[in-house]
């Protein structure tokens, strides 16, 4: 029994969205195709990645190794500026010419663009960090440079060639003189043990249980219909929102089909985290207590500020502030700081969505992002004129956070859903083990009829 059988045989019926006659909201707004998606070529001209691409993406990450080497030595800025061109034309090449998902001659891995986009354009902001910053970054614990070593430049320049390889990864500043304003949720006593033989296996059972809940999301996503979408759609997507189902049915679909999609992005990222951190730790000598949590409770969060700000992953936030939070608070003040980091977030989600094959989706994926600034921007102005300077929390702050950002953030995953990422091969079907539970649990219940 293949995938197709058991999802179909899942199948979940009933449940929609909003929808104003035969387009959902999403749909009926317009699609902001603007000087943005201009500087886009079509993605029809790509051509395949293969072994040959590597020419053209092994020196963006040199140029990357190099800014990370000359951010923590003095006098480098000038050098430093002069590279960012050179990456961000680089980077803009290998985006639009390869197809990373031609190879698989299978629409169900056409998300490797998508994570190619992002991958490389957030390349591009650290880049942007490292190239503009003002001062050498000094990495404060576990650095390669001994306390008692010369002062000399040639000393510098090789412990600092070492630590940039830390540096390179390093999203969050962890152990380094510039991570001090990122929050990092607590360890747990099991995965902030001193560094022994064993001291990686809790990270690989975290990977487990993480690849598990992914996969069990995944199919539980991929047991709904999708409704046919008056928009440009993938062979394998369609949209969230049904307007042929009942009202009540209709919100309860977006409801459930966001909740999935936030789940299984919370798994899927601490899936290929605690991949790394026991590969690092077991391989490359790191110590547990480099690798904090990523997440932080999410579910918990009681206001906008505490969800974007502590609860969710905090592993771009540095890029988005750097090059938009910083360019737009110094002309429109605190409001446009915000604003602006999200802005700068919608855009590289909004370029990796490019890469699924029908262009960018800014009345979407862009929107979500600047609407979650927004919604913090109002949360401030609240929290300064009606409650006194006093924080939002609470059960209703909750409810809050919790319905600004599942009413936009069904406006995304129809964007992805319409691209069919929903429908993805993001495990292969033999090492699946929601299918395989499923193919189980069929052939119990017949074997019982």
């Amino acid at each position: 029994m293949g995938l197709a059988d058991i999802t179909t045989s899942l199948h979940i019926t009933g449940l929609g969205a909003f929808s104003t006659g035969n387009l959902s909201f999403s749909e009926k707004m317009p699609q902001g195709w603007s000087l943005v998606q201009a500087i886009l070529p079509t993605t029809t001209t790509r051509v395949p990645f293969t072994s040959e691409a590597l020419k053209e993406v092994i020196p963006i990450l040199l140029i990357l190794y190099s800014l990370a080497v000359l951010v923590q030595l003095p006098n480098t800025k000038t050098a430093r500026l002069s590279l960012l061109p050179i990456i961000v034309s680089l980077s803009y090449r290998v985006i639009t010419k390869y197809d990373t998902a031609a190879p698989f001659d299978d629409p169900g891995y056409t998300y490797h663009n998508l994570a190619f986009g992002c991958f490389t354009i957030f390349l591009c902001l650290r880049a942007i960090d490292f190239g503009t910053a003002d001062k050498p970054w000094q990495r404060t614990i576990w650095s390669w440079r001994p306390k008692a070593a010369p002062d000399d430049f040639v000393t510098r320049l090789k412990y600092a060639m070492l630590d940039a390889f830390d540096l390179t990864m390093n999203n969050r500043g962890i152990g380094w003189s510039w991570g001090k304003g990122i929050y990092d949720p607590p360890q747990s006593a099991k995965h902030s043990a001193p560094r022994t033989a064993l001291a990686s296996f809790p990270f690989f059972i975290s990977f487990v249980k993480a690849m598990v809940l992914f996969d069990f999301t995944l199919l539980a996503q991929q047991s709904w219909t999708l409704h046919p979408s008056a928009y440009p759609t993938h062979p394998i997507g369609g949209t969230i929102f049904d307007p042929t189902l009942p009202p009540h049915l209709r919100i309860g679909k977006v409801i459930l089909m966001t909740f999935l999609c936030a789940l299984g992005l919370c798994t899927s990222f601490q899936m290929s985290y605690y991949g790394l951190a026991f590969a690092m730790i077991a391989l490359g000598g790191q110590q547990p207590e480099q690798w904090p949590p990523m997440f932080d409770e999410p579910w918990r969060a009681t206001s906008l500020a505490d969800f974007w700000g502590k609860r969710w992953h905090q592993m771009f936030k540095r890029a988005f502030v750097v090059a938009g939070g910083k360019p737009f608070g110094r002309y429109f003040g605190r409001p446009g700081g915000v604003i602006g980091s999200f802005l700068v977030s919608g855009l590289m989600h909004d370029f990796g969505v490019w890469g699924l094959g029908l262009g960018m989706d800014l009345s979407g994926v862009t929107l979500f992002f600047v609407m979650m600034g927004i919604g913090c921007v109002l949360e401030g102005i609240w929290e300064q004129k009606a409650l006194k300077g006093k924080k939002v929390q609470g059960p209703l702050g909750w409810v809050w956070a919790m319905i600004w950002m599942f009413a936009w953030g069904s406006l995304i995953v129809d964007a992805w859903a319409r691209r069919g990422l929903i429908e993805s091969k993001m495990l292969p079907d033999g090492a699946r083990p929601a299918v395989w539970w499923a193919q189980v649990t069929q052939k119990w219940l017949a074997s019982h009829a």
